[in-house]
């Protein structure tokens, strides 16, 4: 049952679009940056609600969509001051989707990205020297399967390289091949002088990505992206709420079905991200002087134990614990 809900609650694979695609959602105009089967990515000027449920309408050349959707997640946009990202679940045929997709693709507008939320990022402070493909970059946040990169020089979409960083205090050296899946420009100063920003997918090599993200957040130079995973939570969350109903029988256990399907969705992204499910287990240690007097039921169960702290110890540690039982 575990995996099936697990499964269910995982998000759908995205395609990142280059340039964004001019849409709109009710009557506001809208920027779609990514799309999925199930839901897309949008920048907005306005802020919109979370629950607001309207019309998502996009065209690209002959083919042209309008889906029903409704707002997950919405949040101001860091890279835009003064405008908003905002996610959408979309209700439609699935093949109206994969048809705009594949126009998508063969147009080269569209880049198959790996879903970043099974992969949490973790910020680096200060930033860290790196190369990539020899030329001198710096890291802004790391995970398992991509890095976040600062660079003087604009590098094109698909420039593949060699992504190379020592982690400091310590003999660990990473070399791992990568490809830039996005790029941007991050800032201007004086006349000619410019930096930028790019996204590098890393498909190789995550033990040795996770063990650098370990010691880089021992030393407290690595910190968890706390609005993803917010954000995250929050998707999560949804999904629960949306499969509730389907999942009725859980609750003869006395778990009510839509705390089953959150512990075992945030269960799953822990299990997917061994780093992030040790950091929440770490700090649940730390954090709680006895474990035994506070959460007795899972007291000795690591997984459990950081899937409770994961979720701010708002769900009593017996329904953790119990939910364990059911999934395994």
């Amino acid at each position: 049952m575990q995996e099936s809900a697990a499964r269910n609650l995982r998000a759908a694979e995205r395609f990142l679009l280059v340039p964004p695609i001019q849409a709109t959602f009710g009557a506001a105009p809208i920027a779609v940056c990514d799309i999925s089967e199930k839901g897309a990515r949008f920048r907005h000027d306005r802020p919109l609600e979370a629950g607001t449920k309207s019309v998502l309408k996009l065209a690209f050349d002959s083919v042209a969509l309008a889906l029903e959707a409704a707002i997950v997640w919405t949040h101001n946009d860091t890279a835009t001051p003064g405008r908003f990202v905002s996610g959408v679940r979309t209700y439609g045929p699935p093949e109206q989707v994969q048809s705009l997709i594949a126009q998508l693709h063969v147009s080269h507008r569209s880049n198959r990205i790996e879903e970043l939320r099974t992969t949490d990022r973790f910020f680096i402070s200060p930033l860290l020297d790196a190369t990539f493909g020899g030329e001198k970059i710096r890291i802004e946040n790391l995970s398992a399967r991509g890095a976040r990169v600062e660079l003087p020089h604009e590098l094109l979409r698909g420039t593949s390289g060699t992504l190379q960083f020592t982690v400091p205090n310590s003999t660990i050296e990473v070399a791992v091949e990568g490809q830039i899946v996005w790029t941007a420009l991050k800032a201007i100063s004086g006349a000619v002088s410019m930096l930028y920003r790019a996204g590098v997918f890393i498909n190789e090599k995550p033990e040795l990505m996770r063990v650098a993200i370990g010691h880089l957040c021992e030393i407290n130079r690595a910190a968890l992206d706390t609005q993803s995973l917010r954000l995250k939570l929050k998707i999560i969350r949804a999904r629960a709420r949306q499969l509730a109903p389907q999942y009725r029988d859980v609750e003869t256990s006395g778990i009510p079905a839509e705390q089953y399907l959150l512990i075992q969705g945030v269960r799953e992204e822990l299990r997917l991200n061994p780093e992030e499910a040790m950091h929440w287990y770490r700090r649940a240690r730390i954090l709680i002087n006895d474990p035994a007097t506070r959460a007795l039921p899972i007291a000795n169960h690591p997984d459990a134990l950081a899937v409770w702290e994961y979720l701010d110890r708002m769900v009593d540690p017996s329904i953790v614990g119990r939910a364990f039982e059911l999934g395994n």
